[in-house]
């Protein structure tokens, strides 16, 4: 599997930033592997919180075993207002990291949503944790997200699904 590039990255069992750098624990029990999307045009939101102020300048996932479709990578306030969005992009080559520059986009400390929308048929690098979990850590979602709305319509989460995505101040991963 691909490995983690620098930046804040969502994955199991750890949401977190310190200083803009990726902070992921290693010792998580909970498997990760490729999985499909739990819904077409379901996007998944994950939060994070930024301690000073980090440009954001690209983000990534990691495409499991297939793909066939259209990813869409963003960033939100915690109001559910989109800062920043990829646009619809479209993956080549599986089992690879799919990253996408952004706009340089400033997050001022405070709470954010990582957040991913696909119309893929396809797989992700993901976590399978329970859903009571992933909602205390604080997971939403909207359904028919994909491409992102202006303004997030956060819905309790139904999937006990957190893929690999992460934001980098990096120009490259």
């Amino acid at each position: 599997m691909a490995s983690w590039p620098e930046g804040i990255v969502a994955n199991p069992m750890f949401i977190s930033t310190f200083s803009g750098l990726a902070l992921y624990d290693g010792a998580s029990s909970v498997a990760v592997s490729s999985a499909g999307w739990p819904t077409n045009n379901m996007a998944l939101f994950m939060p994070f919180r930024v301690q000073h102020p980090f440009t954001a300048r690209l983000m990534w996932t990691i495409i499991g075993t297939s793909l066939n479709g259209s990813i869409d990578l963003g960033i939100y306030d915690y109001r559910g207002t989109r800062l920043v969005s990829s646009g619809i992009g479209t993956p080549t080559a599986i089992n690879s990291v799919y990253r996408v520059d952004l706009t340089d986009t400033v997050l001022n400390p405070g709470r954010y949503y990582m957040a991913i929308s696909t119309g893929l048929a396809g797989a992700f690098q993901r976590s399978a944790l329970n859903v009571q979990s992933l909602r205390a850590m604080g997971m939403v979602q909207q359904n028919s997200a994909h491409p992102f709305p202006a303004t997030a319509v956060f819905v309790k989460l139904v999937s006990a699904f957190i893929p690999t995505v992460g934001i980098t101040s990096q120009t490259t991963v």
